[in-house]
């Protein structure tokens, strides 16, 4: 059967290496990604007869997807301030042999509707934005002995 370890062998090829990459020049002109598809199918269809162009193309993007979510775990750990002990190992097998992707995926930036630093104060607050604070403190609710009494009422007619 086919193995991963075969396929990345043979997939570090300097041609194959080319397909992972998205933002390759070479990747825009399609003959020239089909060319390098047909040859790794050639490698492939060694171990998987049935094997077409999409399942290789399939195959690339789901090493790319798994080894990306690795990583992530493997920098979020490092980001939460975890001692080198607590960094996550990848349990990936052929991770450290998939490592020729990492500088070839990076995260994009993501967009918060939060400023970039939030008040400390309800003064601060509302000279940052008009309105109700979020740190201004709330009366509770008082009830009334009328307001108990109705919801007593409440509760007994429902047991009737």
């Amino acid at each position: 059967m086919f193995t991963v370890t075969d396929y990345c062998a043979h997939a570090h090829e300097s041609s194959h290496l080319k397909l992972y990459n998205s933002k390759e020049k070479h990747m825009e002109q399609h003959a020239t990604r089909k060319a390098s598809l047909e040859k790794l199918l050639q490698f492939v269809k060694t171990q998987v007869p049935e094997a077409d162009i999409e399942f290789v193309d399939k195959k690339i993007g789901s090493l790319r997807s798994i080894y990306r979510k690795e990583l992530n775990k493997v920098q979020a750990s490092m980001k939460s301030g975890a001692a080198a002990k607590d960094v996550y190992v990848p349990s990936l097998w052929y991770y450290n042999r998939m490592r020729f992707l990492e500088d070839q995926i990076k995260a994009r930036e993501s967009l918060s509707t939060l400023p970039s630093t939030l008040p400390s104060t309800p003064a601060e607050a509302s000279k940052a934005q008009p309105g109700p604070s979020i740190l201004e403190e709330v009366e509770e609710p008082s009830w009334s002995q009328e307001d108990l009494s109705q919801d007593e009422a409440l509760e007994c007619g429902s047991q009737e």
